[in-house]
């Protein structure tokens, strides 16, 4: 299938720096990304977390870099998960990205949390932000924006997660949700560990 997010005949994601390189182009998104990341809580400064907002998220994250960032993706999605040995997984389709995706954040914002212990709030946030993330609703950089996501709505909701933790241990954290949203046999554990860790540790 014509992948409509690259560059013609490459490899390379279309970008508005007019990046043809891979390597370079993957320097400056994470330079870019990682600026964005430390200072994106001032810029949400009292806004409602709605699914608007999910999407504005995104686009303060990568929208100097790419003109789709705030698109949901318009083609299937297939990623070698190398903790599944090269398999993908079946990420969500085109048509229900953001009807899945309105749906869960819905969800997240009708749980009175401030009225639940820590023991209660963690494993609902915690699959609950594992099925935003599943839907996959971006053509690249699902897991920074999910997972940024997830930490400006746990500060907004009484209970602040570690982000130094989560982006410290980046790959751990899409590894382990891999492995939590594998629909025949999902590893739970992993996850929940940190997204624990990253609650309890602040």
């Amino acid at each position: 299938m014509l992948d409509p997010y690259l560059i013609p005949n490459t490899d390379i994601l279309q970008n508005r720096l007019g990046i043809t390189d891979k390597s370079l182009l993957e320097k400056a998104e994470s330079d870019i990304t990682y600026l964005k990341l430390l200072d994106i809580d001032a810029w949400l400064e009292n806004k409602t977390l709605t699914y608007e907002t999910f999407l504005a998220v995104r686009n303060y994250i990568f929208g100097d870099l790419y003109e789709w960032a705030v698109k949901i993706r318009t083609i299937p999605i297939y990623k070698e998960e190398v903790v599944l040995g090269g398999i993908s997984l079946n990420y969500g389709d085109v048509s229900s990205i953001q009807s899945q995706a309105e749906l869960i954040i819905d969800e997240l914002n009708q749980i009175e949390w401030f009225e639940i212990s820590v023991e209660d709030i963690i494993p609902l946030f915690v699959d609950l932000i594992a099925r935003l993330w599943f839907i996959h609703p971006f053509r690249e950089g699902n897991t920074r924006t999910v997972i940024r996501f997830a930490g400006l709505f746990a500060n907004a909701k009484g209970f602040p997660l570690n982000s130094k933790l989560l982006r410290d241990n980046a790959s751990y954290v899409r590894n382990s949700l891999v492995l939590y949203c594998v629909q025949e046999a999902p590893e739970k554990k992993h996850f929940i560990k940190i997204m624990t860790d990253a609650i309890k540790d602040f």
